[in-house]
């Protein structure tokens, strides 16, 4: 009887295997069309605790420099009193729109420096702290050159899909 019971299991471990298998050759041929609906080419000035939030291979895949272009410094002079003194990073490669949206999260933590914006006029998109926002708004301009606005708590996941999906520089 002990016998059974071990050949039983073994018969649905080769069957589980197979189906497995099958199911990540599916899953191979799929990952394509997922990653289309759910990454973008896009180009970040980020501060450093910014940049921590994107985690594995897709940080791997970034190009990163440091940033001394006069937006970064303006950037760095709004740091508050006692607080080190941020450093600003340029990214750039494809991320996942889970990806850009904590990132985009994170920046709008940091509300001394502004607001985001979301240039998808340019490509990549172009994505940066503006300090003429209030610090707690997210705006897209889109490839047409229409603008909209929204508040931290509306700067979802779907919104930045919707947002990069009608972006010249189109999730990939």
């Amino acid at each position: 009887m002990l016998k059974q019971n071990t050949a039983a299991p073994q018969k649905l471990n080769r069957r589980s295997a197979l189906l497995g298998l099958a199911g990540g050759c599916i899953a191979i041929f799929r990952l394509p069309a997922a990653r289309a609906q759910g990454a973008a080419q896009v180009r970040m000035q980020l501060e450093q605790q910014a940049l921590i939030i994107i985690q594995g291979r897709e940080r791997a895949g970034l190009a990163v420099t440091l940033d001394t272009s006069p937006a970064a410094e303006a950037l760095k002079a709004r740091s508050p009193p006692g607080k080190a003194v941020p450093i600003i990073y340029l990214a750039a490669g494809l991320l996942s729109i889970p990806s850009i949206s904590l990132a985009i999260q994170e920046m709008l933590r940091h509300q001394e420096y502004g607001g985001v914006v979301i240039d998808t006029q340019t490509t990549p998109v172009n994505i940066h702290h503006d300090q003429s926002l209030e610090g707690d708004l997210v705006m897209a301009i889109r490839a047409d050159g229409s603008i909209e606005k929204v508040r931290s708590t509306l700067a979802t996941q779907d919104f930045l899909q919707r947002i990069l999906s009608g972006s010249g520089g189109k999730p990939l």
